[in-house]
């Protein structure tokens, strides 16, 4: 079936985008409430931040190769206010400007800690309604295949996925200060995963009930149970080597960290592919 879009590169954009978003969101909220963290510590932490913060330029990289000419980015934006993919671009690009701007400040040799956690607080609201109007961009009532509950539920999830396991492995780079943190993030992850694959089945289910005059929605996916099957199996692999990094240290405990998250995102790579493939619309 003809998307006439590359669901590929989408795929990576809402994979990559959000997460990344989440994850820096995570460690600005440690620092905002963290008033007493040693300098050294809090200057570390702001530097790392970049980590997070690529991996979002990264989705939103992969997203531009969508649009097929850069001039095609201007039309985007017009629509704002009006247009839920207009609405969802002038979104991440509120979050990359908002933390890029906090990033690049913590820079500065002597800097004000009150602007600074306004900065950081704006990044965290940013984040927010960034995954907020990212969910929300697939609601087209002309493409009954997406325009569901499950969409944006899928979607949030899967930011709070990557985002947790990554924000995760970076609150274990700076422990012992954030001991409890990533603790907690350990905890709430296969929570996150648990409810992902329920979610994913739900939506696959519901596809079998979706058709136009020409075809059915779910047979445009035939190997969805497998890839929610793929998506449990690697994203549970990925939180045991992060749990087991949490018993590690030096090289070994970084290793674990970087397979387990890579192993997490390529779990949500696997699961987003088929919403795009599941593509239907309503009639001719």
């Amino acid at each position: 079936m003809g998307m006439g879009f590359s669901g590929g590169s989408l795929a990576v954009f809402t994979v990559l985008a959000p997460a990344g978003a989440v994850a820096f969101a995570i460690a600005a909220a440690f620092l905002l409430t963290h008033r007493s963290l040693p300098d050294v510590v809090r200057s570390r932490m702001n530097h790392a931040l970049i980590v997070p913060l690529a991996v979002a330029w990264a989705g939103f990289i992969a997203s531009a190769t969508h649009l097929g000419t850069p001039a095609n980015a201007l039309h985007a934006v017009e629509g704002i206010g009006r247009s839920p993919l207009s609405n969802e671009v002038a979104a991440v690009v509120a979050f990359l400007f908002a933390a890029g701007v906090y990033w690049l400040y913590t820079y500065k040799v002597s800097y004000s800690r009150r602007f600074a956690d306004l900065l950081a607080g704006a990044s965290v609201v940013a984040c927010v309604a960034m995954v907020a109007m990212m969910a929300l961009a697939y609601s087209v009532p002309t493409v009954p295949s997406w325009d569901t509950w499950h969409t944006p539920a899928n979607l949030c999830l899967s930011a709070l996925t990557g985002g947790m396991s990554l924000g995760a492995a970076m609150m274990h780079a700076f422990r012992p200060e954030t001991r409890r943190w990533h603790a907690c993030a350990l905890r709430i992850l296969p929570v996150l995963i648990v409810l992902s694959t329920g979610m994913l089945a739900w939506h696959s289910s519901f596809l079998a009930g979706v058709s136009n005059n020409v075809a059915n929605a779910a047979d445009s996916v035939p190997a969805y149970a497998a890839s929610i099957v793929a998506f449990l199996a690697l994203a549970s692999a990925g939180w045991f080597m992060q749990r087991r990094s949490s018993k590690a240290a030096g090289w070994t405990a970084c290793a674990l960290d970087i397979g387990g998250c890579l192993l997490v995102f390529s779990a949500m790579l696997i699961a987003r592919l088929p919403f795009y493939a599941s593509y239907l619309s309503a009639g001719f």
